[in-house]
């Protein structure tokens, strides 16, 4: 009889993970040379604090950033660059971020790093084509929790506008940390109890409204479907626009991919919620 899987270890339940994750990479490497970019630009201090831009193929464009998963110390702002083969030629731009990663980061340092890197992409949307006053934030597992803190940001406090984030796609993210205060995963983390409330986006909506898409994989472990579910739920308590999508077939790793699928309801719905109109079927990139 097979045991269940402790809470929140995706690995464990996705034998083949590292497969899905090294598509994702090859089929970046592959937009980089597809796609017109400018990589590696700096909004804060060291590689840790550096983002790529991938351009759309219009002029003031919406941005939407993307931070990627990793379970807060793993992978990398270049193995997610593959969407922006559906988004540059719908008309906008896809920015995938890097962040500090854990042990040597804390999670308030992962959240506070991309608060700022938020901050420089409104500061600097202009000079690469993009439109400041449509930033759109997208992540997925750890990325979809730092989205959601960033989100919560009280720009005004920064002399920026107070709507900066004008919706928000989260992908099998974490929204409630303190499960994982008591999980494997905080021996990385280190968090204890003020943090894993203080860096909780369940507990910290935004302070302007903003329309979200809350998707994860039905064959995902029942604590990220409900960690999904509940985050969607809290947003329309607060009579926020929200919309939770449980994604058919998908599991934790694979779902990622329903970012470049034309047709598929995940890309569609953020395409509703940033005001693109789908030009056809985008070229896939497949290795």
């Amino acid at each position: 009889m097979n045991e269940r899987p402790a809470p929140y270890d995706i690995e464990a339940t996705v034998p083949d993970f590292r497969a899905h994750l090294q598509r994702y990479a090859e089929a970046s490497r592959l937009t980089r040379e597809q796609r017109p970019t400018r990589l590696d630009l700096a909004y804060g201090e060291g590689t840790a604090q550096t983002l790529d831009v991938y351009l759309a193929d219009a002029p003031h464009a919406p941005v939407v950033i993307y931070l990627h998963g990793g379970a807060w110390k793993g992978s990398s702002k270049s193995d997610r660059g593959f969407p922006a083969q559906a988004f540059g030629p719908a008309g906008a731009i896809w920015i995938s971020m890097e962040y500090p990663l854990a042990p040597a980061a804390s999670v308030d340092d992962m959240v506070a790093s991309v608060r700022r890197g938020v901050a420089w992409v409104h500061r600097q949307a202009a000079s690469f084509g993009g439109d400041p006053d449509r930033i759109f934030l997208c992540g997925n597992s750890a990325g979809g929790h730092l989205a959601g803190m960033a989100a919560a940001t009280d720009w005004a406090e920064q002399g920026l506008p107070a709507d900066l984030v004008k919706g928000v796609t989260t992908v099998s993210g974490i929204f409630d940390m303190r499960p994982m205060a008591e999980s494997f995963m905080n021996e990385w983390l280190r968090l204890d109890a003020p943090g894993a409330a203080r860096n909780s986006p369940l507990l910290h909506l935004p302070r302007a409204a903003c329309p979200l898409i809350c998707a994860v994989g039905e064959k995902e472990l029942p604590e990220f479907v409900e960690q999904s579910a509940g985050y969607a739920r809290a947003w329309a308590a607060a009579g926020y626009p929200a919309r939770f999508v449980p994604m058919k077939d998908h599991d934790h790793f694979s779902i990622i991919d329903e970012l470049n699928r034309p047709g598929g309801p995940l890309l569609a719905a953020m395409f509703e919620q940033i005001g693109l109109r789908n030009r056809g079927a985008a070229p896939r990139v497949h290795t």
